[in-house]
């Protein structure tokens, strides 16, 4: 196999990745791949040691000085690269688990808790008013929510007609659920079983939230030919504000020391963008062929 093809295996899908990913991490994380791979390094181990140097990375941001920042910088882009890495091993390694996604996840949201807690303890303490620090680190992060639950709707939406997968929050909740009732059964280990219960509930409590999408879902679906063909070049601008973008601008502004950079951009700059492709995915879809789906 090529070094290309290999690399694109190693990717979920190409046509959806997010381009700082594409072109820059997952390059330097699939070298890194190919350096461990024939050691008895596990995805989960690698999730973890991300988590780790995620949470170092909030406790520079915490110190609020310019070499901390800097150094905040450094540790946050290993975890990227990290956190890029455990899934295209797993991927090449064929040995990817469902335990495995829940790490990852859980890596991610434990990370960027500790990167949030951190620039506004630094925030605080560097401008001296504690109030307006916080409120702008809560607006930014609410920001990066919106960002991120739309560029992940958008992308699961458009997977789900290009290859037919199905969202956590379909059959694969379902599945999540019958591997934990089996694990109780032949007596997993109770941290993996706690994990597997935690993660459950998390997931029942987004459903929660998609229940009225899912509903919609069963009495109208789009024209997957029509669909694919309208939304090819809108998901590609969607990836544009993926999560390796928030990421990239905080790394930016940790290394030069611009850290407001960071806010500024995230909360006026790639929310104006985010709504002006809100605005135009909704005109599409109106103009998009729905079919309809027979009752059962």
């Amino acid at each position: 196999m090529s070094i290309l093809k290999e690399y694109k295996t190693s990717l979920k899908s190409v046509e959806t990745e997010d381009p700082f990913d594409l072109y820059f991490y997952r390059i330097i994380s699939f070298i890194f791949v190919k350096i461990i791979y024939r050691f008895p390094i596990t995805p989960n181990q690698i999730s973890v040691t991300a988590m780790i140097l995620g949470v170092v990375s909030g406790y520079f941001f915490s110190t609020a000085t310019a070499d901390s920042y800097f150094i905040a910088g450094i540790f946050y882009t290993l975890y990227y690269i990290l956190d890029c890495s455990d899934g295209q091993l797993a991927r090449l390694k064929k040995n990817g688990t469902r335990l495995g996604r829940i790490i990852d996840g859980i890596s991610d949201y434990v990370t960027h808790i500790a990167v949030y807690i951190g620039l506004g303890i630094g925030l605080a303490n560097q401008s001296g008013d504690a109030l307006s620090s916080w409120f702008v680190v809560i607006v930014s992060l609410g920001s990066l929510m919106f960002q991120a639950a739309l560029v992940d709707y958008y992308r699961n939406r458009y997977l789900e007609y290009q290859f037919g997968q199905t969202s956590l929050y379909g059959e694969d909740l379902l599945e999540f659920q019958q591997e934990y009732e089996e694990l109780k059964k032949t007596g997993g280990s109770y941290t993996e079983r706690f994990i597997y219960y935690v993660y459950l509930k998390y997931l029942k409590v987004q459903d929660i939230f998609i229940s009225e999408n899912k509903n919609g879902a069963k009495d109208k679906k789009f024209n997957t030919d029509d669909f694919l063909l309208k939304n090819e070049k809108m998901i590609r601008l969607w990836t544009y504000m993926g999560t390796s973008l928030q990421i990239t601008l905080l790394i930016i502004a940790s290394l030069f020391n611009i850290i407001f950079f960071y806010f500024y951009a995230l909360v006026f700059a790639v929310n104006a963008y985010a709504i002006i492709l809100l605005i135009t995915q909704v005109k599409i879809d109106k103009n998009t062929t729905f079919e309809k789906i027979i009752g059962d």
